[in-house]
């Protein structure tokens, strides 16, 4: 007896340990659909565990959309290295990173030119509709537009943008939202208040305001247009590149911006 016993306590604290990593694995990150167990879920284990799921664009803006029915000033709460998580979970579901150097290679000309809005099109092609009211919230933050990391801001400002035109419908929106930019800055310095009402009055949904203006204040920060008393990042922005593909470029591209 002393001998079975011998030969199967190894095995008992083997089960005992793998079925205590069982019960303690959160069981979104074991099921397909997450949507019943996110809802009983607090902001902060949302936004703290998001970043397991940056594989699944499907589930992040699953995660996203429960965000966004939340009271904001929860995720406003959050502290700065989560609002990230939440911001870097969300660029990957809209703009799949992993593919971009690929992309710009293929869409790169013979005498290097980069169509910056087919290399756009291309990554957003297969990305699921996003709820960006939570990824909203962290680019109005101000401590994170002064800190955060500039590829993170500007990858956070071009995917609010290209989500939202999509939403709205595509080329001639596009075209409708680089007039307002253009109509909205002045003398250098962007105007939200003067965007906001150009935007309304080429028809863009409340919803499509909130996010274009949002990704515009961010862009503001990232190009020094913000004005006078507001966070300036420009050198940051002018340095990043992600596989050859210039960030900098990209905002001004976007935004109807004459390099």
């Amino acid at each position: 007896m002393k001998k079975y016993m011998i030969i199967l306590f190894p095995l008992i604290i083997i089960s005992f340990l793998a079925s205590c990593e069982f019960f303690s694995r959160p069981m979104y990150t074991l099921s397909r659909d997450i949507t019943g167990t996110i809802g009983s879920m607090s902001t902060e284990d949302l936004a703290g565990n998001i970043d397991k799921f940056s594989s699944d664009p499907e589930k992040v803006a699953d995660v996203l959309s429960e965000l966004a029915d939340r009271d904001q000033d929860e995720v406003k709460k959050l502290p700065r290295d989560e609002k990230e998580k939440l911001l870097e979970a969300g660029v990957g579901a809209i703009l799949p990173t992993s593919q971009l150097g690929e992309t710009v290679d293929q869409l790169t000309s013979g005498e290097g030119e980069k169509d910056y809005k087919k290399i756009m099109d291309t990554l957003t092609s297969n990305s699921p509709d996003v709820d960006t009211k939570a990824l909203e919230t962290v680019l109005g933050d101000e401590d994170v537009l002064e800190n955060t990391d500039a590829t993170t801001l500007t990858l956070g400002a071009a995917s609010l943008i290209t989500n939202t035109i999509k939403k709205e419908g595509g080329d001639e929106k596009m075209d409708a939202f680089q007039e307002a930019v253009k109509g909205a800055t002045t003398g250098g310095v962007f105007d939200e208040s003067t965007f906001k009402k150009q935007l309304e009055e080429k028809g863009f949904s409340a919803d499509s305001v909130s996010a274009l203006t949002t990704a515009m204040n961010t862009t503001s920060v990232l190009t020094g247009t913000a004005g006078e008393g507001k966070p300036n990042r420009k050198e940051d922005t002018e340095k990043i590149s992600v596989g050859g593909f210039s960030l900098g470029g990209l905002l001004d591209d976007l935004t109807g911006k004459e390099s």
